[in-house]
């Protein structure tokens, strides 16, 4: 089992500590739809990763065939090398996502809240190990074991959790070395002199080395600069797509209707009017007003179906193909039912009861 799916309690334990401390600051530190979209979000990640491992896993396997070295596991100078081999990937990875169309579309879900919490760590692109995987296989080619780095992949994610909060402030000495709290909040603002800056996963070092290190002074507003005005989390990983599928329609030339899924996501085509400049400092952040019989539907029903995912990710191994295809249906019905009720679509209902009836069959297979 990876340590990922190991690592939940953990999550939700110390999501609970961020409350209690919040409200001993009387500080909100969470809003209810945000985390659900977060969570469901996170969720959507894990379940695609578990879907497509065979694509994913089968991209390392193929070029560790053809290795230069056979690296022993055993060895800790090997762990180190590849610790900071992951963490330089890691590096390189998040900021190509920040500056080409496609790779940004599939990160993008991560930077959409407008909250700063350990419940916005969760929240993944669905399809940004796509994108990510690339930026790893030099370590396949190297000669690093699949298991080997799988494992230490995962410990550079689950250390990437802890940064996300507001409640720590700068750590005095740690700042030169580790990505800290302080350091993320950076990354996470939407801010002008802010944005595309500290991009390291466990280490610092790299965007004081490569010149996107920014220092947090000023005020941070969190989100992305088009804001996502939705809690679906549906509509949330797939709108980056919808919006860049938009933008090549615009483009009068066939290369351009190309370029525009891998130039930056500031680049406008030759003949499109730019979209016009929005200041986001101070700018409301998204709200969806909802009676509390619906927040409570939605908060019971998504813990319940959080609670089914986990069990289908414990189990997975022992699942067909098939059998895994039919539930990720099954959870993005989920997903995109609970958005629909929570925002008060008229579609919401209709979605969630046919995906609720299907609910005892997929708890059967699992």
């Amino acid at each position: 089992m990876n340590l990922i799916t190991l690592s939940i309690p953990l999550f939700f334990l110390l999501m609970g500590v961020e409350w209690l401390c919040g409200r001993l600051q009387g500080r909100r530190v969470f809003r209810g739809p945000d985390v659900f979209a977060n969570l469901s979000l996170g969720s959507a990640q894990t379940v695609f990763t578990t879907v497509a491992v065979g694509l994913l896993a089968g991209a390392y396997l193929a070029v560790y065939q053809h290795r230069l070295l056979d690296i022993s596991a055993s060895s800790a100078l090997a762990w180190f090398v590849l610790m900071l081999g992951v963490d330089f990937a890691y590096y390189w990875f998040h900021r190509a996502s920040h500056r080409m169309n496609l790779a940004w579309a599939a990160h993008a879900p991560h930077h959409q809240s407008e909250d700063y919490n350990l419940a916005v760590a969760l929240r993944q692109g669905p399809f940004q190990p796509l994108v990510s995987r690339f930026f790893y296989l030099p370590l396949a080619w190297i000669g690093f074991p699949p298991a080997m780095f799988a494992t230490a992949a995962a410990l550079n994610t689950l250390y990437q959790f802890w940064v996300h909060t507001e409640l720590i402030g700068r750590l005095g000495p740690l700042e030169w070395v580790l990505v800290t709290p302080s350091h993320h909040r950076v990354h996470h603002a939407c801010n002008g002199r802010y944005l595309d800056k500290n991009h390291g996963g466990i280490l610092i070092l790299w965007d004081r080395l490569f010149g996107t290190f920014e220092r947090e002074e000023e005020r941070t507003t969190y989100g992305t600069v088009k804001p996502v005005r939705t809690f679906n989390p549906l509509v949330a990983a797939l709108e980056p797509f919808g919006e860049l599928v938009a933008r090549a329609r615009k483009a009068p030339r066939a290369l351009d209707k190309l370029k525009v899924w891998f130039m930056p996501p500031e680049w406008t085509p030759p003949g499109v009017e730019a979209p016009a400049a929005e200041s986001v400092a101070g700018r409301p952040r998204f709200e969806v007003s909802t009676s509390r019989k619906v927040a409570i539907y939605v908060g019971v029903v998504g813990v319940l179906t959080l609670a089914v995912t986990v069990l289908f990710l414990v189990r997975s191994r022992s699942l067909s193909q098939p059998e895994r295809l039919a539930f990720a249906a099954w959870f993005l019905a989920s997903l995109g039912g609970l958005g629909g009720v929570l925002e008060g679509k008229r579609w919401g209902p209709v979605v969630e009861a046919v995906r609720l009836a299907a609910a005892p069959l997929v708890v059967a297979v699992l």
